[in-house]
């Protein structure tokens, strides 16, 4: 092959490779890709989303300044359905279980009937400060202090008059409960009570929180009580005091709140008298011997301890075979068998104290 023919095939290999080179490289807005170049521009650079949200109309932050607002809440109480226009937020209760109920779940009452009865009797839950005002006696609450309280809601118990409802509901919306409702238990009724006052002030989550509470301790003091022999264990519970001299002595019946208590930590109630509304039975020193067999249980005010004062020497008490085998047991101050579920809870872990 001659010379001029080999230089003639170089330039031809030479110029077919730059053909190659050519066709396979491609120019800056070529080499970018579709999605790379979308993202580019200005009017891809922002999602539809963020677009929407950026312009935002004046209509869409109205509705979400409404969505804010309190909504209108009903609860339910012996007389009804009460709607109240928001969640209250200024509480006026005129029964002890009731401020006891606001307590449980964070909400200091503005007011509280009998204040210092209260720190004197109620021994579950918080205590009350000197924020919340006295109003009066339970039964006489001064109107005018309530007013002037400007309470947004009114608690009372149905032992109430019609007359002072009557008069509150012109000052605030009012809720009247029955703790001795004849169409639900005691234990029902504290819960549902609870859980009504619970959502007036629209604290539900919570509520469920001290419920489950509740059942947990007494599910612990049973195994307790049962660990030290205690299960199935007769006993019987007293109020003793004296009235005009005379000592009176009230024993908790089987509808009693306290009476359905001692059956959920697996004891049994020796009193079989028949109770009142109030699941109690009013009797004398005679009447103990029904339950000399079981242990006694028994609340007293220290300065009126008929127990150990008035009826210690008498031949009806020292007869009894709780007395003479010391199977006589006194319960804490402040036990109070008649609120809500923190003194519930109060008075069961009192109750496994005494008996093991």
């Amino acid at each position: 092959m001659s010379v001029r023919r080999v230089c003639a095939l170089v330039v031809c290999v030479l110029l077919a490779a730059g053909l190659v080179a050519c066709s396979g490289g491609g120019s800056p807005a070529q080499s970018a890709s579709p999605s790379a170049s979308a993202s580019a521009s200005p009017s891809t650079s922002i999602s539809p989303s963020a677009s929407v949200t950026a312009s935002a109309s004046p209509a869409s932050a109205a509705a979400r300044a409404r969505a804010a607002l309190p909504k209108p809440v009903t609860v339910t109480d012996v007389n009804g359905a009460v709607r109240l226009r928001a969640p209250a937020r200024r509480v006026v209760a005129l029964d002890w279980t009731y401020v006891e109920d606001l307590l449980a779940v964070g909400v200091r009452p503005v007011g509280v009937a009998d204040k210092a009865g209260y720190a004197a009797w109620v021994g579950g839950g918080p205590r009350l400060d000197r924020t919340t005002a006295e109003v009066g006696p339970r039964q006489q609450p001064d109107p005018t202090v309530v007013r002037a309280l400007r309470p947004d809601l009114i608690l009372v118990g149905k032992d109430e008059t019609n007359a002072l409802v009557a008069q509150m509901r012109r000052i605030a919306p009012v809720l009247v409960f029955d703790p001795y409702r004849p169409d639900m238990s005691a234990w029902t009724e504290m819960r549902t009570t609870f859980a009504a006052v619970a959502r007036a002030v629209d604290r539900t989550d919570l509520a469920a929180w001290v419920l489950r509470g509740l059942d947990d301790a007494i599910a612990r003091d049973r195994s307790k009580l049962a660990a030290a022999g205690a299960a199935n264990l007769p006993v019987a519970l007293a109020q003793g005091y004296s009235l005009e001299g005379v000592p009176t002595i009230r024993m908790f019946g089987r509808t009693s709140l306290a009476g359905d208590l001692l059956g959920r930590l697996g004891l049994q109630n020796a009193w079989r008298g028949e109770p009142d509304q109030y699941g109690l039975s009013t009797v004398g020193p005679a009447d103990l011997g029904q339950v000399s067999a079981a242990d006694f249980l028994y609340l007293a005010d220290r300065q009126n301890d008929i127990f150990t004062g008035a009826m210690a020497d008498g031949p009806d008490w020292q007869g009894l075979a709780f007395v003479a085998e010391k199977r006589v047991h006194r319960l804490g101050e402040r036990t109070w068998f008649f609120g809500g579920p923190l003194s519930t809870r109060a008075c069961a872990d009192a109750l496994a104290r005494a008996l093991t």
